[in-house]
């Protein structure tokens, strides 16, 4: 039988960072990365320092979640 993923919560929360508001993304206590909109885009930056850069909000927080997994 296969063995079934772990299910984790996440846990979004906005912050104040330098005048702007990021909303920082959490698993548990553990941040694992943090979005914000930059003009037209959202800037997408996990803790590991790399960044990426979307067009909607929904397409980062998936590139971020995609990307925890893949590194966890």
């Amino acid at each position: 039988m296969a063995k079934q993923p772990n299910k984790i919560k996440l846990n979004i929360e906005e912050e104040k960072q330098a005048g702007a508001t990021v909303n920082v993304v959490y698993d548990g206590k553990r941040q694992i990365g943090s979005i914000q909109e930059a003009d037209a885009q959202f800037i997408v930056k996990l803790t590991n320092g790399a960044t990426y850069h979307t067009k909607l909000y929904d397409e980062g927080l998936n590139e971020l979640i995609m990307q925890y997994h893949l590194h966890k």
